[in-house]
């Protein structure tokens, strides 16, 4: 192949062409819409908790009673460089970290031995093949060969690096879901702070099981624009899923504080309240709010993060799983048959969604629905998942299972529904041989052409 003069100038100018999409993503986590909807003095507490949980993306922390794997590694002072007055750093080698993962920056150190027991400073600087780290000069340490420290969130940050590498593009910084590339998908990417995944393993009122996000992670998601990432090794997927799980965390977090103060202290309530109406003054609310912060915050947000750290937890044991009391139905014309009279019978309304030949039809997609959020109608017609976005009903026949292809994978839709959209679960409703009647007539349409 011949390059000429133009192809020339196209490769030189290549680096200062911005293409839509591809622009610089914000370096930030984002807060969410409900906390800038709150009265300044109720916001600003609410975030400077969550970065005092969870740090910022540059500068992670942790809290106690998280359910992920942070990989903190202990390690011991070698040597100390000598530094003059003016340096503002102090630099020292380590041994013990020579295993660890090699991008330590802005981690937090935790000093367990020494003068600085106790005290926590902020990795600088760290330079991997001489296990050299800089961290700020301070009056409360004074590090010396022997003493010992903790690097905290090391695990963490290998999976941040892999994230923002692999997954930040579309799911955005903070997983919410507004990427660069986001406004170009459709379905858009999943926004991970409510911390409901739909294709899970797990019963109806369960999180995701950490497999079952290293699944999606490893197959994709058929039909979608989520890829495969079977290139990556089983411990570059868990630590992304461990990360994942650790921004949900954060947003469910921050969805339960601002669900605590939103029906007092949002905007519009506080407008209302001191209103001519509402008869209240500016420094009554505002005193009202300083007892609040005085008195529950605290424990109120001692019990949002240590509650979803126990559901995420949760979702990992044995009883949190879908499991059939029963063996797979055989596949036979006589199961298919019961399976279509179940699909189009008034006890699982099937067809009112999918149409009555599984065409993504039926009579629900012309409907408006109500938005739960807000009570209001949809502005268009069909469902919608709890994200907010229109939800057309599957066209069965194509044979595209975004959840899995395997019966099980099916089975489990059917018994626990679909978390975040009106798909909804019949394991209370029908038996074990019903369901696999369902899921042999449903994984035969794709096979049975044209009706």
């Amino acid at each position: 192949m011949r390059f000429g003069f133009s192809h020339l100038i196209l490769l030189l100018l290549f680096p200062l062409i911005s293409f839509p999409g591809c622009e610089q993503p914000q370096v930030e986590f984002v807060f969410a819409k409900k906390t800038k909807e709150l009265m300044p003095e109720a916001a600003g507490p609410v975030k400077a908790a969550l970065v005092k949980q969870f740090g910022n993306p540059f500068a992670l922390t942790q809290f106690e009673g998280l359910p992920t794997n942070f990989g903190d590694v202990q390690a011991t002072v070698k040597t100390v460089e000598a530094s003059g007055a003016d340096q503002p750093l102090i630099r020292f080698q380590a041994t013990g970290l020579a295993d660890s993962y090699d991008k330590l920056q802005g981690l937090p150190l935790e000093w367990t031995s020494g003068k600085g027991q106790g005290h926590i400073s902020r990795i600088k600087e760290y330079n991997f093949e001489t296990g050299t780290i800089a961290v700020e000069k301070s009056a409360e340490i004074d590090p010396q060969p022997g003493d010992t420290f903790l690097v905290e969130c090391v695990r963490l940050q290998f999976g941040r690096d892999l994230y923002n590498r692999h997954c930040m593009h579309c799911h955005g910084m903070s997983g919410e879901g507004t990427g660069p590339t986001s406004r170009y998908l459709n379905p858009p990417p999943r926004d991970f702070r409510l911390g409901i995944y739909k294709y899970t393993s797990t019963k109806s009122t369960s999180k995701a099981q950490e497999a079952d996000l290293g699944r999606t992670v490893k197959e994709g998601i058929a039909g979608t624009y989520m890829p495969s990432f079977k290139l990556l090794t089983e411990d570059e997927v868990s630590a992304i899923v461990n990360y994942v799980i650790w921004l949900s965390i954060r947003g469910e977090t921050e969805k339960k504080l601002d669900d605590e103060l939103f029906l007092d202290y949002s905007k519009e309530v506080f407008a209302e309240r001191t209103s001519e109406e509402g008869g209240e003054t500016r420094e009554e609310v505002l005193e009202e709010l300083k007892d609040f912060m005085e008195e529950d915050f605290p424990d109120t947000l001692e019990f949002s993060t240590s509650s979803v750290s126990e559901a995420w937890e949760e979702a990992n044991l044995e009883d949190a799983v879908v499991i059939p009391k029963t063996a797979r139905v055989p596949d036979t014309a006589e199961s298919r048959e019961r399976g279509r009279k179940l699909y189009l019978s008034e006890k699982t309304k099937c067809a009112s969604c999918h149409g009555p030949q599984g065409r993504g039809n039926g009579t629900a997609t012309q409907d408006f629905w109500t938005n739960p959020a807000t009570n209001e109608k949809y502005p268009n017609r069909g469902l919608h998942d709890i994200w907010g976005n229109q939800l057309p009903p599957r066209d069965l026949h194509r044979g595209i299972y975004r959840g899995g292809r395997r019966p099980i994978d099916t089975y489990r839709r059917l018994f626990a529904g679909i978390k975040g959209t009106p798909m909804p679960a019949f394991g209370g409703s029908l038996s074990d041989a019903e369901l696999w009647d369902l899921v042999n007539y449903v994984m035969n349409l794709p096979y049975e052409g044209n009706r």
